[in-house]
Order: structure tokens, then C-alpha cells, then sequence
């Protein structure tokens, strides 16, 4: 299947949820972006999107926790949470068995589910983007919040398996999309104190720690800034070599792990330069919130 648009976005619920709250420019600016995106992929007719996001433990609990997977089932039933409503969303089956098995075959293990849920990172920009769900999805989950976490190397080099194993799927064409963060701050200093216990330590208290959904939250637009300029220089590779997880954490937030998701994004894309149609540090949304696409050929 030819790649024929890719993007990337935040996917904060509050994007949805909390319209009011925001000055009107930021507000108009993210939602104009996302209007643009609407409007492109309508016109490019797409058969299929393939969207990577994360999962908060609502399709994969801490009872089982992959690093990454796909959805294979006929249809993904979206969770209706982070004030997002439920729905339900198709899958081209065809396309995420290719992917699923190209991957197998380029030694990326993905595990796969019959049975699809998808959450907020994926259901808030689909209805921004294609409000109707009726583009068939390919939904790629990648764990970026519930460590141990993959490297940033290894996020861009799956999306390269993706990119080549979308190509030599099924006749048509594809757009692909990675969302989550940018910048922000998930939870209390406990809560995230207790996220970064060891894997095994941490279901029987899982409850004790919800997490709490502040009025505003810290941004920090100079390293989201950054961030995007090493992309749009085509240069995921300087970051990955530049930035390691601890750093990202310590300058720009728990939240920040999501840029695996762009970084896979960046290589399904083959590491065209990316554009920013709009970037603001909403402190009502809690995150430095982007959107922006790939310059594709």
C-alpha cells in the first residue's frame, strides 16, 4: 500500500473536552491545525490509517503490558475515557496483517489482538480528524507510560518495519499518524515516584495512585521546540543520539515518553523533513500541544 500523507499530534483529551479553558488563540490555532488535517486527508481519500499511540492502561492493564501491539480484529471499540465518547471504529484487516507480519518477518515482535480497544491517544485526533470513523484504521499501540519503556532508538526503528511492511501490503493507499505528547507532567511527584517501581511491584497498589487531573500543568516549550526542529531537519537520528529517556523525563515530563510515538512516526515517514501546522504550550490542556506533517515526496 503507497504512504501517501503522515503526521504526527498530541492526543490530550483536554483538546476535547476542555474547549473554554484555553486563551482562544491557542485554542484556534491547535483546532484550526487539526481542521487542515481533516480537510487533507478527505481529499486524499485514503483506504487505510495506520495511527500509533499509547495505551493508559485501559486496554492493557498492568496484568500484561506489551512494549508494542496491533490490532488485528475486525474492529476497534473505542473506551470512551478522558471525557472522549465511546465508539466504534474499523480495522483493514488486510493491511494489519501484513504489517503484523512483516514485522514478524523483520524480527519486530508485535503482539497481536483479535479483540481491539483503543483509547483517548487514539480516539481524540480520529475525531478531529476523521469525526465519522469511516476510514478503516490499523492501530499500533506502543508502551510509553509504564516502565521499563522501549529505547528511542528501537520506536524509530519499528516505524521503518512498519514503513516496509505497509509497502508491501495490499493495494491502495495509507496515511500514517503518531500521537501523544508533547511536554507535560502525568500525575503527582507520588504517583510517578510509584510508576517507576519495578515491573511486579506495583498492580496491588495500582489503586492507591489514580492519577489526578490538575487545573493547568507545567509545558516546556524550549525543549518541544527543539524536539521539532530536529525533525523538521529530517534528523531523528541527532536526537535519539543527543536525548536519552532520563533526560527527556527530567526536562520535559513523564508525558514527554510519548515522543517515541512521533519518533515512530518519523521513520514510517522514512525521516522526511516534518512541518509544524501548529504548536502552542497550553498549561489548560497540560501539555505542549502540537500538529504537524511529514514533507513527504
Amino acid at each position: 500500500m503507497d504512504i501517501v500523507d503522515a503526521y504526527a499530534c498530541s492526543h490530550a483529551g483536554l483538546i476535547y473536552t476542555r474547549t473554554d479553558e484555553p486563551p482562544p488563540t491557542q485554542r484556534d490555532a491547535i483546532h484550526g491545525a487539526f481542521a487542515r488535517v481533516k480537510d487533507a486527508v478527505g481529499r486524499q481519500r485514503p483506504d487505510a490509517i495506520v495511527i500509533v499511540a499509547t495505551d493508559h492502561q485501559r486496554a492493557f492493564p498492568l496484568t500484561g503490558v506489551p512494549m508494542y501491539a496491533i490490532g488485528v480484529g475486525p474492529e476497534a471499540t473505542g473506551l470512551g475515557d478522558a471525557g472522549i465518547p465511546p465508539c466504534m471504529v474499523p480495522i483493514h484487516q488486510d493491511l494489519a496483517q501484513a504489517v503484523l507480519d512483516g514485522c514478524v518477518r523483520r524480527e519486530i515482535d508485535l503482539v497481536f489482538c483479535e479483540e481491539v480497544k483503543i483509547d483517548h491517544s487514539f480516539v481524540c485526533p480520529l475525531t478531529f480528524i476523521t469525526p465519522e470513523f469511516d476510514v478503516p484504521i490499523v492501530p499500533i499501540m506502543q508502551n510509553c507510560n509504564v516502565p521499563p519503556l522501549p529505547t528511542f532508538r528501537r520506536s524509530h526503528e519499528v516505524g521503518r518495519a512498519v514503513r516496509e511492511s505497509i509497502l508491501e501490503g495490499p493495494a491502495g493507499r495509507a496515511i500514517v499518524i503518531g500521537t501523544g505528547g508533547l511536554s507535560h507532567w502525568v500525575g503527582s511527584e507520588e504517583r510517578i515516584e510509584f510508576m517507576h517501581r519495578p515491573a511486579g511491584t506495583r498492580l496491588a497498589e495500582i489503586d492507591q495512585h489514580p492519577v489526578e487531573i490538575a487545573d493547568t500543568g507545567a509545558v516546556n516549550d524550549v525543549f518541544d521546540r527543539k524536539f521539532l526542529e530536529a525533525l523538521a531537519q529530517g534528523d531523528a537520528a541527532s536526537f535519539i543520539e543527543e536525548w536519552t529517556p532520563v533526560r527527556v523525563e527530567e526536562e520535559a515530563g513523564n508525558g514527554a515518553q510519548e515522543v517515541r510515538n512521533w519518533l515512530l512516526a518519523a521513520g514510517m515517514a522514512a525521516d522526511t523533513p516534518l512541518d509544524t501546522l501548529a504548536y502552542e504550550p497550553v498549561q489548560e490542556w497540560l501539555t505542549g500541544t502540537a500538529v504537524a506533517r511529514f514533507r513527504l515526496p
